[in-house]
């Protein structure tokens, strides 16, 4: 929720040049909400969060298959980490007709379980109950369609396995099948 994350240059980031190389198309968007391109871009987000992220990745991914007939939108994927992973949950359950597949590894599944890092955005739970609901990843969980693979780690501190758990018991409550791998 506080950084961009697209490369200013091809000699950046090794996770898309190794999928490219594999034979994956890729590319990275930072929706409205990143920092970096004015208040009103970055306000967006602001207690807000989960609303508008996805619907700009989907926007940037129909204008580019627009322009490449090459481009199978019948077999999209995603992944990411931490907050990335909070999104790529999000994206897999706001848009299952889009996201066919998902590594989402270390995610925020539930912001209450990352209340210092996104107060920022959010302000405090008691301040807006709503939004936060509104935000969680959990009470979507009967939306997944595509494959997931979700990946916790014991060790990690700012992702916590308590995060992981929480989303794989709502799936396995929603009755949807996932793969899960813990570290």
């Amino acid at each position: 929720p506080a950084r961009t994350n697209v490369p200013r240059s091809f000699t950046e980031g090794s996770w898309p040049r190794a999928l490219a190389q594999a034979g994956f198309l890729v590319f990275v968007v930072d929706n409205r909400g990143t920092p970096g391109r004015g208040k009103a871009f970055h306000d967006v987000a602001f207690r807000n969060f989960g609303r508008f992220e996805v619907l700009d990745h989907v926007a940037a991914l129909k204008q580019l298959a627009a322009a490449r007939p090459y481009m199978d939108t019948n077999r999209v994927g995603i992944f990411g980490g931490s907050w990335g992973g909070y999104f790529t949950l999000r994206a897999m359950l706001t848009a299952p007709e889009i996201y066919r597949a998902g590594v989402s590894y270390f995610p925020v599944a539930d912001l209450v379980d990352h209340i210092p890092v996104i107060e920022r955005t959010m302000g405090l739970p008691g301040d807006d109950p709503k939004g936060y609901e509104q935000a969680s990843n959990l009470r979507l969980a009967e939306k997944l369609q595509g494959d997931l693979l979700l990946i916790g780690g014991t060790s990690d501190i700012n992702a916590p396995l308590t995060a992981v758990m929480k989303m794989a018991d709502a799936l396995i409550k929603a009755g949807k099948q996932f793969r899960m791998l813990v570290m």
